[in-house]
């Protein structure tokens, strides 16, 4: 026998959704309008973290292209491939800036990106819930009661 839980639940879970969605989306914004605004803060970041070195060209390059894609993500375009993305840039992020984390007093800021990183994720494995997108796919919860 399925139930359907109530369609508050479905409602909150939809806009706790979205919420989270765009709180991180603006995070990205604003690592992609560096690139192009602040090219040479770009520059130190890739050269201090990844050791690749970049120009300031390349910098505006990429934040272009990142605030294209932070735009698919916000508004749910192919949410497959956006939201595991994100999981992924953000997940390499995370994990590249292990050093830091050697110096917590020091660098108190960067343990945000783990709550980040956690609602990358459960954006991600909740995606299909997530009803306020442009994608078509969407669910509501259900139980299955026997």
């Amino acid at each position: 026998m399925t139930t359907t839980f109530q369609p508050k639940l479905n409602t909150q879970l939809a806009y706790g959704l979205l919420v989270t969605r765009l709180s991180i989306g603006l995070v990205f914004l604003v690592w992609a309008l560096d690139k192009v605004l602040v090219p040479e803060h770009a520059m130190k970041v890739f050269a201090g973290f990844y050791g690749l070195t970049i120009s300031s060209s390349v910098s505006i390059l990429l934040g272009a292209l990142q605030t294209l894609f932070v735009l698919a993500f916000v508004v749910g375009y192919k949410k497959n491939i956006t939201y595991l993305s994100v999981l992924a840039l953000h997940g390499i992020s995370t994990f590249i800036s292990f050093p830091k984390y050697l110096e917590p007093m020091s660098n108190l800021l960067f343990f945000a990106a783990w709550p980040m990183l956690a609602a990358c994720y459960l954006l991600y494995v909740l995606k299909d819930y997530d009803r306020f997108t442009l994608s078509s796919e969407k669910a509501t919860l259900s139980s299955t009661t026997a």
